[in-house]
């Protein structure tokens, strides 16, 4: 498995572009069951996306998770290092923005549309950073995988210093020149308005059961 500690690189100092991952998203989408829901839950490193996801498999058994670090990081990663970038600036290089990350985001998102099937609900955990704001990316997305729906979650990140020392327990550097640099660049990235917000400053529990009403 994955350890997520060691990702995202370099990302915090690059220019990041959208523009070519909205394009492979759109074209990685494909049409669902009726009756089935693609839920993309989104959301800066250290918010509990990933102990959100797995509540979710937990209380809502017909649910499918795919959580793009586990499916895509070691790809990135060892590209890096062909590339002769170490991991720290993996995610930084204009590279990894034009040819990485499409591949990363809409690999992942081919996979979720392939099990839009019956009943079944479609868990995608990633960051989605700038994509995030890109109105035109969800509207469209929506549509091409009618009929099946598709819902938006954001967990917005807690005060900073509960969220420097959730980044802290994880193994992920945090030291506060850092994290400072971290937040600037991802606490206040636009969020699509048609997405739920859910806010992480209290317990797993309650943000877990905010997600659940937000798809009730």
């Amino acid at each position: 498995m994955t350890d997520v500690a060691h990702l995202g690189g370099g990302y915090a100092e690059s220019a990041p572009d959208p523009g070519p991952t909205v394009t492979a998203l759109l074209q990685a989408a494909r049409p669902g069951s009726p009756s089935s829901r693609l839920v993309i839950l989104g959301g800066p490193p250290g918010v509990g996306k990933t102990a959100v996801a797995q509540a979710f498999l937990t209380l809502c058994p017909n649910t499918f998770l795919l959580d793009k670090d586990q499916t895509a990081a070691g790809f990135i990663l060892e590209a890096a290092a062909l590339r002769g970038d170490a991991p720290d600036a993996a995610y930084g290089a204009p590279h990894y923005w034009q040819k990485l990350r499409p591949l990363e985001y809409a690999s992942t998102l081919a996979a979720a549309c392939t099990n839009l099937v019956g009943t079944r609900h479609v868990l995608l955990v990633g960051g989605f950073g700038p994509e995030l704001g890109v109105d035109a990316l969800w509207e469209d997305l929506a549509a091409n995988i009618a009929p099946a729906t598709l819902s938006v979650l954001h967990l917005d990140p807690p005060p900073l210093d509960i969220w420097r020392t959730r980044m802290a327990s994880r193994g992920s550097r945090a030291d506060a020149s850092y994290f400072a640099h971290l937040a600037q660049a991802l606490g206040n990235l636009p969020v699509w308005a048609g997405a739920v917000r859910i806010p992480t400053d209290g317990p797993l529990h309650s943000v877990v059961q905010r997600a659940l009403n937000a798809l009730a």
